[in-house]
């Protein structure tokens, strides 16, 4: 399944041959990582791999968003999904800073919603994030999510307790959009 953002983006599964590219790097900028855990810890090439072969279960969706000529350049998600619920928490990465601040988030997030949306029959799709994130913040909204809510001092970054917040959009308001 290949889906086309526009002339020069499009997501596709993430491939075992991605472990071999610049993705596993990512994890160790912590310009990339600033606002996540992921570069909290370094991760070895059997991390990622594991990680490759546990996609494949019915909790996720993990697309590879990849540029036309400078291939796999991040990921979009919906993990946590839960089948009786009707819910899925939203995740994005941008690894490679050069396509950072195109628009490039919001045409990925938008697809993976719409799939969540209308193939997986999801109800509600929510994210987290660091109440100083405010990138992620201009995108939840674009996206058309509503703050939920706050969980206070739930996170620790660069030596400082921050509060986190999550924001959720339902299907019937997805529509909308």
């Amino acid at each position: 399944m290949i889906y086309e953002l526009n002339n020069e983006y499009f997501v596709r599964p993430l491939a075992e041959e991605d472990l071999d590219g610049a993705y596993p790097k990512w994890f160790e900028n912590q310009d990339v990582c600033r606002y996540n855990s992921h570069g909290k810890f370094f991760k070895t090439k059997a991390y990622f791999k594991k990680y490759l072969d546990d996609i494949n279960k019915e909790d996720r969706v993990v697309w590879a968003i990849c540029h036309a000529t400078d291939g796999h350049i991040g990921n979009v998600s919906l993990q946590e999904i839960s089948l009786i619920n009707r819910t899925a928490e939203f995740a994005i990465l941008l690894g490679e800073k050069r396509h950072w601040r195109k628009g490039l988030g919001l045409l990925a997030s938008r697809r993976i919603l719409e799939h969540g949306f209308n193939q997986l029959n999801l109800e509600r799709i929510y994210c987290g994030m660091a109440a100083t994130n405010e990138g992620m913040k201009k995108l939840a909204l674009a996206m058309g999510m509503s703050l939920e809510g706050t969980r206070r001092q739930h996170l620790f970054l660069d030596g400082s307790r921050v509060d986190m917040l999550e924001y959720g959009i339902l299907q019937s308001e997805f529509r909308k959009v």
